[in-house]
């Protein structure tokens, strides 16, 4: 049995003191491999969290192996209405309370192996970022893109400010709802800043014929776009965003008033002030209103009243994409209009693959790539989409199949599993429950077996130390050969396809095969499958790798395979559940009844029937079919 919790926080150590994925900028390939922006909340990672974490993980320790300059980078959506919330009703400061949860929330992701540089965290609240998002704001007035408008407006009294129509929903009763809180919500007219993203909505339809995406997701954006000809007049569902908050914790606008109302654009940073008192100011206007120092000042004579409005959340993650490109060793970021900027923007963009939940899939991609587009115009960006290819991970359900939530009592803490498990385990376990989009309840006795194969993995190593398994390199072996080849190749296929699950199989069957050796006459054979489980379970890979005598995994090419020394022939299995034929699968006629059986319950449309419900028997009838019995 391997130590699991002290050969990771080794491995963990040893990457950030070495600063092992710092982002290369030598090779003539790149890949610009991205999670969706985390918002650092007091509860820290669920078990959801590491599904799309794991995922992008696997494929840029993948293509660091290929030779690919990565960048992977993380960062905090850190300004929002809960740290306000929070903050008002236990006395704190949002600032304190939101960098202890940032720490908290790095602290798990590095418990978790994930390959981050982190030299390129961005932090919405770093006066150093959102002096960028207030430019992008300045360039947008100045496009006469932002505009005050006498408009109806979602008040909403609980929360104390306006909200987008995307942040409004129904409570199921017909009354309209605060998304966040469930406070009632009212149409009152104010004086607001808007957003004309209606400008941009003929482009941001077109743009979806460039990128990559799941038809589905190009379905929901293509209907809340909503390009409709009644009667010869062009109308769409898109509505201009109503972009400012009644609130303390966001960006300041780098606007002021004059005495007639008269905009004074503020070119410089307008940074937001530490106040102790953030309670909503009573009149419908934002805390800010309050600090009388901070909202009037002189300028060449006149007195101006600076805008005691904040931007909406959403204003520091429509560009954080970019500001990982732009951020330096020293904190500082390369400016967002240089020459400079603009060379390492042709380098990167787009980002070549995007993973997360689907709860993003109208508001902040439709937002991102307005600002994107609106960039791209003012030839700041060389590319005219942000996101090439995106994947929504499915969600993570209860042990009872229910969406994990605390007052359902089913969430799972990744703290525990990670001390009494491991996070290879769990990383493992996770990329191994099915396919990436599909919902998959969280089931302890699979990961138990999980954890099994790992405890394998170590013990088929030390049978390697102990002479139980001897190398001698005076004969020929064509089988052992021909299965080594065919694993690369399989496993290179499905991880190129985002099927971790099936390559987990094939490198189980692997294992299954080089465990009942007692001789083999290379140790490529060893050295390789680590380099193959890497992305899946870094730090025993790593540990196992330094045991048998050879450099480092991320020093390492990813094996390459020969088609010619692969000489099983594929049979072909048929699956049925239930007497009828739910799909297919290629087996070689080495594999196991048992191998058979677990790679015919991954295949997507046969887990589709076989999830959540018990198995009472299955039939395999040999080389020809499966059937499970529910």
């Amino acid at each position: 049995m391997y130590n699991h919790n002290k050969i990771e926080k080794k491995w963990q150590k040893f990457w950030l003191e070495n600063k092992t994925f710092k982002t290369t900028n030598d090779k003539n390939k790149k890949f610009y491999v991205l999670d969706m922006f985390p918002y650092p909340s007091g509860s820290g990672l669920h078990v959801g969290h590491p599904e799309g974490y794991t995922a992008t993980d696997i494929i840029a320790r993948y293509k660091r192996l290929n030779n690919f300059d990565v960048l992977h980078p993380i960062g905090w959506d850190a300004f929002g209405l809960p740290a306000e919330q929070y903050a008002i009703q236990t006395g704190n400061n949002p600032a304190t309370f939101t960098e202890k949860n940032i720490n908290t929330f790095r602290k798990q992701l590095q418990s978790l192996g994930f390959s981050y540089d982190y030299d390129k965290e961005v932090n919405t609240t770093d006066p150093k970022y959102y002096k960028w998002t207030q430019w992008i704001f300045a360039q947008m007035y100045k496009q006469g893109l932002a505009e005050i408008r006498e408009i109806e407006v979602n008040w909403c009294e609980g929360l104390g400010t306006v909200l987008a129509n995307e942040e409004v929903i129904d409570d199921g009763n017909g009354n309209k709802v605060s998304e966040r809180g469930g406070f009632p919500v009212i149409k009152k007219p104010m004086r607001q800043w808007v957003l004309k993203i209606t400008n941009y909505a003929d482009k941001l339809l077109e743009g979806l014929n460039e990128v990559d995406w799941p038809n589905s997701l190009i379905s929901l954006q293509r209907n809340w776009i909503g390009k409709e000809i009644k009667d010869g007049k062009i109308t769409y569902h898109l509505k201009d965003w109503v972009f400012a908050r009644q609130r303390y914790w966001g960006e300041p606008f780098p606007i002021a008033f004059d005495k007639h109302n008269n905009v004074l654009l503020i070119e410089d940073l307008v940074e937001l002030p530490i106040m102790e008192n953030i309670k909503p100011s009573g009149t419908g206007e934002s805390p800010l209103a309050n600090n009388k120092e901070w909202i009037n000042f002189e300028k060449e004579g006149k007195i101006y009243r600076r805008d005691s409005n904040t931007m909406p959340q959403w204003a520091g993650s429509s560009w954080y994409y970019l500001a990982y490109i732009l951020k330096n060793d020293d904190g500082s970021y390369t400016p967002l209009n240089s020459q400079e900027a603009y060379k390492k923007f042709e380098k990167w963009l787009p980002v070549d693959l995007y993973i997360g939940g689907q709860e993003h899939a109208v508001l902040h991609l439709l937002y991102a790539r307005f600002w994107h587009k609106v960039l791209y115009d003012l030839k700041i960006v060389p590319t005219s989409e942000p996101f090439y290819k995106l994947v929504n991970q499915g969600m993570i359900l209860g042990t009872d199949n229910q969406k994990m939530s605390k007052s359902r009592g089913n969430v799972i803490n990744p703290n525990e599993i990670i001390e009494q498990y491991g996070a290879d385990t769990l990383r493992v376990y996770e990329m191994f429950m099915g396919p990436l989009t599909d919902s998959k309840p969280w089931n302890t006795n699979t990961m138990e077996g999980t954890k099994k194969w790992l405890d394998r993995v170590w013990r088929l190593f030390e049978k390697f130390f102990n002479k139980e398994l001897i190398l001698e390199q005076n004969f020929e072996d064509e089988e052992i050969e021909s299965i080594y080849h065919e694993t690369i190749k399989e496993v290179t296929k499905n991880i190129e396809e985002l099927k971790f699950n099936i390559a987990i199989s094939k490198m189980m069957v692997y294992i299954n095969y080089i465990y009942k050796l007692t001789k083999i006459n290379n140790i490529k054979y060893l050295k390789d499958f680590l380099i193959l489980l890497n992305p899946f379970a870094p730090h025993i890979s790593e540990e196992l790798m330094e045991k048998i005598g050879f450099e480092l995994i991320t020093n390492q090419e990813w094996p390459k395979f020969d088609e010619s020394k692969i000489c099983q022939k594929a049979i072909v299995i048929s699956i049925q559940v239930n007497g009828k034929l739910r799909g297919t699968i290629e087996i070689n006629e080495n594999a196991t009844e048992e191998e058979i059986k677990n790679l015919a319950i991954q295949v997507e449309n046969v887990s589709k029937f076989i999830d959540g419900k018990q198995i009472k028997k299955y039939v395999y009838i040999k080389n020809k079919n499966i059937n499970f019995v529910i």
